[in-house]
């Protein structure tokens, strides 16, 4: 007979990560929503890839892989993509 696996609640999984972990998966979580929140705004706006892309000035490609992640955009891309929204892209530092 297959045993199950032990289960365990989510606050009990979260006590497994070490401090260093618990960093980077917020600075992931964090990004991810940044991410998301680019697309919506496009999307919301009624704009395909191609539409924003030529008003923000970059390739379209560039636009995909930001929206999903599989790039890591620098700060002027975002700006230009915020400003040809007709958006301002706000950023803050604070300690976690």
């Amino acid at each position: 007979k297959k045993q199950r696996p032990k289960t365990i609640s989510l606050n009990q999984f979260k006590k497994r990560f070490t401090g260093e972990q618990k960093k980077r998966i917020t600075e992931e979580v964090n990004h991810y929503y940044l991410l998301t929140q680019f697309k919506e705004a496009r999307e919301k706006m009624g704009l395909t890839q191609d539409e924003l892309a030529k008003k923000a000035n970059i390739n379209r490609t560039t636009l995909s892989k930001v929206e999903t992640g599989s790039r890591n955009a620098t700060i002027d891309t975002l700006s230009k993509l915020a400003s040809a929204m007709d958006m301002q892209l706000d950023m803050s530092l604070r300690a976690y």
